[in-house]
């Protein structure tokens, strides 16, 4: 069973690829690898966006991490999958709404993640975006301070500010949370708010091909306001 589950992820994503080629869909699939230097942790993931060319699209993600955390591919398990599906429509020339769900499953159980988005962008080249997220939690998870169930919700808002120069691209993003459940397993060491950071630095070598370089800080982990940096490295396919 554990074998079918770690796969699942991988065999979809296979499933959407092999659709995706036969409907002339516009499809991109990414591979990423990252690394925090705080907690010392190696993770991978998978990721395949598919557009119909009929204003939805859809989003299938695998992510894996290692047994040892601090080796690269070490007895690489699946770590998580999220499956995202959208609607989106562009309101003038340059601004573009959507609307969707993801659904995203782990070893801890699983989430809904509502979420809305619009992107904005410039004609010299500069864009903004914004989308709201919240998240649900489906699971009972028991508390260790109060000894209790609980069902945590996050409203979660992220805001991007991208530029593109010739064949680069550049981009900040900012993720803003919001702890809504009360009595809920501290997620960020008893706070209600929390924020990341990212920059991510692109290059498209031809029409199909990106790799790309990022770097972000974050919360090292949910007990303490330890911070760390996290380095990911990753390319882009798309056709």
């Amino acid at each position: 069973m554990k074998g079918y589950v770690k796969f699942l992820p991988i065999a979809l994503l296979s499933i959407s690829m092999s659709q995706a080629w036969a409907n002339d869909y516009k499809t991109t699939v990414e591979y990423r690898h990252g690394y925090a230097d705080g907690s010392k942790k190696h993770d991978d993931r998978f990721k395949v966006y598919v557009d119909t060319g009929k204003n939805i699209g859809f989003e299938l993600d695998a992510r894996y991490g290692n047994s040892n955390p601090s080796q690269v591919f070490d007895s690489t398990y699946l770590d998580g999958s999220e499956l995202c599906a959208f609607y989106y429509k562009a309101l003038n020339k340059n601004l573009t709404g959507l609307v969707g769900s993801s659904f995203d499953v782990s070893s801890n159980g699983a989430v809904h993640i509502p979420f809305v988005r619009l992107n904005y962008s410039f004609d010299n080249g500069f864009r903004v975006q914004g989308r709201y997220k919240w998240k649900f939690w489906d699971y009972e998870t028991i508390n260790p301070v109060t000894n209790y169930g609980y069902r945590s919700k996050i409203q979660e808002f992220d805001a991007w500010v991208g530029y593109k120069y010739n064949d680069f691209d550049f981009e900040y993003q900012l993720d803003l949370f919001k702890q809504m459940a009360s009595g809920a397993m501290p997620e960020f060491n008893g706070k209600e708010y929390d924020t990341q950071h990212n920059i991510k630095i692109s290059y498209a070598i031809d029409k199909n091909w990106k790799p790309f370089f990022e770097i972000g800080n974050l919360r090292e982990d949910r007990y303490s306001d330890n911070r760390q940096t996290r380095y990911r490295i990753g390319i882009k396919y798309t056709w």
